[in-house]
């Protein structure tokens, strides 16, 4: 590393940390003049108060990362090229791309970095964020006693349960499907409108069943049916009822593996699942859009400087929240609706670094 790769470096960095203060200072004090009157309301304690905003950080942190690196981009290169330190680096014979590599490769390090910490860190503490709210904030209504849609598990007989709404207040699901497999072969599935907890049992209602043999298919009608399963409770629904912020890359794509051997569609979480790795990789491209943007020489200060990341980001975030919505809702491919955000920026980054002068 040389010695002007760490002036670079050392430049951004600063930045970088600075922004990242501001904006969790900044997070942090908004949303507690928003929630006071609730923790007064419900007498939360205070070291529950300082625990529910520390295990919000990293969700502070991931929101606001692309958009300090951005803004740490804009300002550090942009010092330099108005100071004329970018044209004198030219004039020595050192490229554009090479003064700006050791950005590039940080922004790698760091994307890599944001990956690790949202697969272990994120869900962790978002599991203890929900029980705050769940026990303190909203006492009225336990977090899983809600009307979920598409929940998937398997019992400890390992069949696969399937419920297209569960109303966990209720104990009740509706339009309800199980299958039972023998080495990974179905060997029966069960298909009701209805079940419900009843007596300390599951009771299924108005389904039919088939069971598969090599002789061939056996059908039945029935109106009502007890499903046989000690082990399976009302609870067991309450903990796999997670959101995909809750679960780390490896459960989610395990859950999406338990979506697609039910023979249900699992676009919707795949477009989640890659967000998992598109997200933390904005940051790389961000940094690849926004340095060699910032390398002539412009009119404006500061403010300038941060009108523009705002602009950028905002921009940014709004295709990545449209792919997402239009992902869920299967317009676009899942790995499209992950991607194009960061493919419209890695070109538009590239293009922007061709033809700057060198």
């Amino acid at each position: 590393m040389t010695i002007i790769d760490r002036y670079i470096l050392k430049s951004f960095l600063s930045i970088l940390c600075f922004a990242l203060v501001a904006f969790i200072a900044i997070f942090v004090i908004v949303d507690f003049i928003e929630q006071l009157d609730d923790f007064i309301s419900q007498d939360v304690p205070k070291p529950v108060i300082f625990q529910y905003y520390l295990y919000q950080l990293p969700f502070i942190i991931v929101l606001t990362l692309p958009v300090a690196m951005l803004l740490s981009s804009l300002f550090s290169i942009g010092n330099l090229a108005r100071r004329n330190e970018i044209t004198a680096m030219k004039a020595s014979g050192i490229s554009l791309f090479r003064i700006l590599m050791p950005l590039f490769i940080l922004g790698l390090v760091v994307s890599v970095g944001a990956f690790f910490f949202g697969e272990y860190v994120m869900p962790t503490a978002s599991v203890k964020i929900n029980y705050i709210r769940d026990e303190y904030l909203e006492k009225q209504r336990e977090g899983w006693r809600k009307k979920i849609r598409d929940v998937y598990m398997r019992d400890s007989q390992g069949r696969l349960v399937n419920i297209r709404s569960y109303d966990a207040a209720k104990n009740t699901g509706r339009i309800v499907s199980i299958q039972k497999f023998d080495r990974d072969i179905l060997a029966s599935r069960m298909d009701a409108e209805r079940m419900c907890w009843e007596d300390s049992q599951w009771v299924l209602y108005d389904g039919a069943e088939h069971i598969f043999s090599p002789d061939g298919i056996a059908f039945r009608k029935f109106d009502h049916e007890i499903l046989v399963d000690e082990n399976l409770l009302p609870a067991d629904f309450a903990k796999v009822l997670k959101k995909t912020e809750e679960m780390s890359y490896g459960e989610l794509e395990a859950f999406i593996d338990q979506v697609r051997q039910s023979g249900s569609r699992p676009e919707q979480w795949l477009v989640d699942l890659y967000l998992k790795i598109s997200i933390p990789f904005a940051n790389f491209i961000i940094v690849l859009f926004g340095a060699p943007l910032s390398s002539q020489k412009r009119r404006g200060g500061a403010a300038t400087g941060f009108g523009i990341s705002l602009a950028i980001c905002f921009i940014y975030f709004g295709i990545v929240k449209t792919a997402q919505t239009m992902g869920h809702s299967g317009h676009l491919p899942p790995v499209i609706a992950a991607w194009i955000g960061n493919i419209i920026f890695a070109i538009a980054g590239l293009v922007i670094l061709v033809k700057v002068p060198k």
